[in-house]
């Protein structure tokens, strides 16, 4: 296997790290760098003598580049990237002339014109190529170090002498602005500046003289005498504070309004003509709505559309490097995704969906040199994100010029004809004549299910022999089958020299999209579902969220599978944490942003739906309350004035709960034996008989008788 321009390698019995810069498309040759020299200069290699170190072991492929750089273009200051933009415009024509640049004499030459040409010192452009190479090949290489300096985020203590620069008009030495003195300044400006939209800076820094540093009332009672020159803060300190906490985008946006980078600092994109000599040069990007209705993966019942398919395929080898199948409409966000997918491993991507292939039936796994689409689908945020941190350059074909993109217009019919036939829901001939059949009602597929059907239509496509290539007498003579797969493996070999690599997580980072979440007490809130990360549980941020209030992050994340965001952080190396959903439920798990937001809209269509029912029901509700107060007024009514005082009413009420409580603990208590229920003797009365008596006769009873 060749090597790949901006592979980062590892010398392992010296452990010199080495950047790939150029590969030759015909010599046994490369250049490349040694990254960690501090004088390091392009080197001449033999391509078959580090072939050779792989295979035994002594050279190997460095897969996490730690100086590529990441960050979000939005959060770079002004001056950073004013800084990067002019080193980029000085040696963009450098870095252009391959491969003279990487010869010594040449370089030397170019280096003096550029420095001419740009009033900088010959030093200065070498250092910036030297960067450029060193750490990925990319615009975002030089930005420099300078986040690096000194005490980053950090006041410096202001001690007795006066700081700065002295002063050679104005009377006095000045003050130093103390924590005091700061505190002072974030008021007066929120306050006196940031709360009134008609304010200037400097009228706020008056405003704040009048109220803070002025000691007394002169003796008329109305004007006002502030202190000493020495012992209030100058207005250039002042204006020194603000400017350094305020929020620099904002700021530009308002006074220069948002089109004001796309149209002057944007990168200007090529429309080179230029024809590809071998894979890698030049991708073509298009969309197209496929025939075919999908059903959704959480309830089967309800279709969905039709999906869009993007293809990326590579001019010279026909080879389709790379696929996205989703439901959002052609845009350059779901663009990146066939990007993705085009620098991304093949193998891993097809086990995703459950299809085991080997690595030589989809080699391809690089970015090209130039990328063509149009204007709708390559906008200029894609453009200035592929530019600055893959340095891939971006064509637009012209408006009404599709023919422009012919090759990758015809896959798109050949991919329809190879899986046509056999899906449920593909739209055929007859779908708008009158009595036709409603294609609609056979949808079968989900969208994974249709993303399976596309990759094998693919793994066929690039197996296949293409009709009426062009082939060439050295293809010919080696006896190549002009296959998309063998034209890749054999242009690699022999006219390689375009292709870019980059580690997984650098080109997923760098391409995926990017939102704002909410750090709640619950979790990382996005789109409604929850996320949590040992980062923010480290920090403390969901105690915090609890305490205090919620606030926005940045992240990025994957649209096909929200099972992951990614957490920015500007203070990390790798510039990302990774955040995992925070729920056990298997049904919530493997969802793509476009099941999700149409899950979730069902489900406020069923609460919709059923509002008006539970209106019903809570009106009733109430209804019934208001009957047993009225009741309970009727029955208070009924039981006549209670003309007791106040002192009397209230004066028993401990007694009177205690009545009502043993009552309720009567009525309430558990027993376990059933009571026996009374049942009336029906026995019919007859004459009493007298009783029949064995007592001893009385005394007086005897006495009578005598």
């Amino acid at each position: 296997m060749t090597f790949l321009r901006n592979e980062l390698v590892n010398l392992v019995e010296t452990g010199t790290r080495m950047r790939v810069l150029w590969v030759s498309p015909s010599a046994d040759a490369l250049v490349a760098i040694d990254v960690d020299a501090k004088l390091g200069v392009p080197q001449w290699v033999k391509r078959s003598a580090w072939e050779q170190l792989r295979e035994e072991g002594h050279l190997e492929i460095v897969v996490d580049d730690p100086f590529i750089r990441l960050p979000v273009e939005e959060a770079l200051s002004q001056s950073s990237r004013n800084r990067r933009d002019r080193a980029w415009s000085c040696i963009y024509p450098l870095v252009g002339d391959e491969p003279a640049v990487y010869v010594s004499d040449t370089r030397a030459k170019l280096i003096a014109s550029a420095a001419e040409e740009h009033e900088v010192h010959p030093d200065t452009v070498r250092n910036w190529l030297l960067n450029y190479w060193k750490r990925g090949m990319t615009r975002n290489a030089l930005l420099g170090d300078w986040d690096k300096c000194g005490g980053a985020g950090k006041d410096k203590a202001a001690g007795a002498p006066k700081r700065g620069r002295s002063r050679s008009i104005s009377p006095g030495m000045g003050m130093n602005a103390d924590e005091a003195t700061k505190k002072i300044f974030e008021v007066a400006i929120k306050n006196y500046f940031l709360g009134n939209p008609k304010a200037k800076l400097r009228g706020a820094w008056r405003t704040m003289l009048r109220k803070f540093y002025s000691d007394h009332i002169a003796e008329d009672g109305r004007r006002l005498v502030l202190r000493d020159v020495d012992q209030i803060p100058s207005y250039r300190t002042f204006d020194y504070w603000y400017r350094k906490r305020r929020d620099i985008k904002r700021e530009v946006t308002a006074r220069k309004g948002k089109k004001f980078w796309e149209k002057t600092l944007r990168p200007l994109l090529g429309n080179s003509t230029d024809e590809a000599i071998g894979p890698g040069f030049r991708y073509q990007i298009d969309a197209t709505i496929a025939d075919v209705y999908l059903v959704s993966k959480a309830d089967q019942r309800n279709i969905i559309g039709r999906p869009v398919l993007y293809v990326v395929i590579d001019v010279w080898s026909r080879m389709i490097a790379g696929i996205y199948v989703g439901i959002e409409r052609p845009s350059w966000t779901a663009a990146l995704m066939a990007l993705l997918n085009a620098g991304s491993n093949k193998v891993e991507f097809c086990a995703q969906y459950g299809i085991q292939i080997e690595p030589e039936q989809w080699p391809c796994e690089a970015l090209s040199s130039v990328v063509l689409g149009d204007r709708g689908e390559l906008e200029s945020k894609l453009a200035e994100r592929l530019s600055n941190v893959l340095h891939v350059t971006v064509e637009n074909a012209p408006p009404y010029r599709a023919d422009w993109k012919g090759i990758v217009e015809r896959q798109f019919r050949s991919l329809h004809a190879v899986f046509a036939p056999f899906v449920d829901g593909y739209i055929d001939v007859d779908y708008l004549e009158r009595g036709g059949h409603d294609y609609r009602l056979d949808a079968t597929l989900t969208l994974d299910d249709f993303i399976r059907v596309v990759i094998h239509s693919v793994l066929e496509h690039n197996a296949s022999v293409i009709d009426g290539y062009p082939m060439t007498v050295e293809l010919s003579r080696d006896g190549v089958v002009a296959s998309p797969n063998e034209l890749w493996k054999w242009g690699v070999r022999k006219r390689s020299g375009a292709l870019r690599t980059y580690s997984p997580d650098t080109l997923r980072f760098a391409l995926m999209h990017t939102a704002r979440a909410t750090v709640t007490a619950s979790g990382i809130e996005f789109h409604s579902r929850l996320y949590v990360c040992a980062y923010a549980l480290e920090k403390g941020w969901f105690s915090a969220a609890r305490r205090d209030d919620s606030w926005k992050v940045d992240v990025s994340y994957d649209p096909r599978n929200l099972d992951e965001i990614l957490l920015h952080d500007p203070k990390d190396r790798k510039l990302f944490k990774v955040c995992r959903l925070a729920t056990k439920d298997e049904e919530q798990r493997g969802m793509s942003l476009q099941e999700l937001l149409a899950m979730q809209k069902q489900s406020k269509r069923a609460v919709a739906a059923a509002a008006h029912g539970v209106l019903e029901e809570k009106i009733n509700r109430e209804e019934e309350i208001s009957r047993v107060v009225e009741q309970a007024r009727a029955r208070k009514k009924s039981a006549g004035p209670d003309r007791r005082s106040k002192a009397e009413r209230t004066g028993n009420i401990k007694e009177n709960g205690e009545r009502e409580r043993t009552k309720q603990r009567e009525a309430e208590s558990f027993s376990f034996v059933k009571p026996i229920p009374t049942v009336p003797d029906n026995v019919v009365p007859i004459a009493p008989q007298p009783k029949a008596t064995y007592a001893m006769p009385s005394i007086f009873d005897l006495a009578d008788d005598e």
